[in-house]
């Protein structure tokens, strides 16, 4: 069997089943980042992320700064989509021998500025050589146990948010996206979210993570949903790489007050339902939709 016959996410399944049963860890791997117990109060949250040249960005029409940014970026999302904040990280990469030297420093300038930003210490990692530039980050973060929020935490009747717009990111934002760290922490620290993720693979896909995680069904809305500028409902729902928080709330929480609170654009797009692993999508018409994940499949 090749790999492309069990796909990425059936890759994934088969590496679990062989991976030793979890002893200490808190949460392997089923989330955006593994969680391990820390100290009393706080988890310890470790995500890796590998970028390659030609698959997940385009270094001639990037540049360098852009893709060390965006190397960084994708991981401090995925600590943003725990609830936590980023503290470390290290960085691999493969190089080309014949890469001229000033493509290297403006891509650890890009990185570096964004680590600055977020105040992320980089402590380490390797270099090696390869055809293409290759860039493997792993970031460190924590977490406030009680503030900890998993994609698996989805109830029946939750309403389903998500920031910003969705669609068309591989145009531009996919180098110059906000990872939300600080959107996520006020989330954390002022409403009770039962389930997030960022929006990497898709909406279609990353929603029916948190419902197959959860144990439960998803409903959205067409008319709900905040399409780019430019972009189309499919581009919205499959495009990938929008880094936007995704993320399902008790009660019924007015998207004025979380868009004034994060001081970005947040839309309710639904609701989580019982029906098993079925995430249907409503559209214009009032027709339900069976909504099939689609999006960027690295198999």
């Amino acid at each position: 069997m090749k790999i492309k016959t069990l796909g990425e996410f059936g890759l994934i399944e088969r590496v679990k089943k062989k991976a030793i049963p979890l002893k200490s860890a808190v949460l392997g791997i089923d989330d955006d980042c593994a969680v391990i117990d820390y100290t009393k109060d706080r988890y310890l949250l470790l995500t890796v992320d590998m970028l390659i040249d030609g698959v997940h960005f385009n270094l001639r029409k990037a540049g360098p700064k852009r893709v060390g940014r965006k190397a960084l970026a994708v991981s401090l999302s995925d600590i943003a989509a725990m609830g936590g904040v980023p503290k470390y990280c290290l960085i691999s990469v493969g190089l080309p021998p014949n890469m001229p030297v000033k493509v290297v420093d403006d891509f650890y300038a890009g990185f570096v500025k964004l680590a600055k930003e977020y105040k992320v210490e980089l402590i380490g990692g390797d270099t090696n050589k390869s055809d293409k530039l290759i860039c493997d980050v792993c970031v460190v973060g924590e977490v406030e146990k009680h503030r900890l929020v998993k994609r698996s935490g989805a109830k029946i009747g939750d309403k389903i948010y998500v920031t910003g717009r969705l669609g068309g990111s591989i145009k531009v934002k996919q180098y110059n996206f906000t990872p939300k760290v600080k959107e996520a922490r006020i989330l954390v620290k002022n409403f009770k979210v039962n389930a997030m993720i960022d929006i990497s693979d898709g909406l279609s896909s990353d929603l029916r993570h948190i419902a197959e995680s959860s144990n439960t069904g998803a409903l959205i809305y067409e008319k709900d949903i905040p399409i780019s500028k430019g972009s189309s409902l499919k581009g919205a729902l499959t495009d990938g790489e929008d880094f936007e928080l995704l993320f399902t709330m008790p009660g019924n929480v007015n998207e004025k007050v979380l868009t004034k609170k994060l001081g970005v654009r947040v839309s309710m797009i639904g609701e989580i339902v019982a029906e098993y692993k079925n995430v249907t999508i409503v559209d214009k018409s009032g027709k339900r939709v069976g909504l099939k994940p689609a999006g960027y499949r690295h198999f």
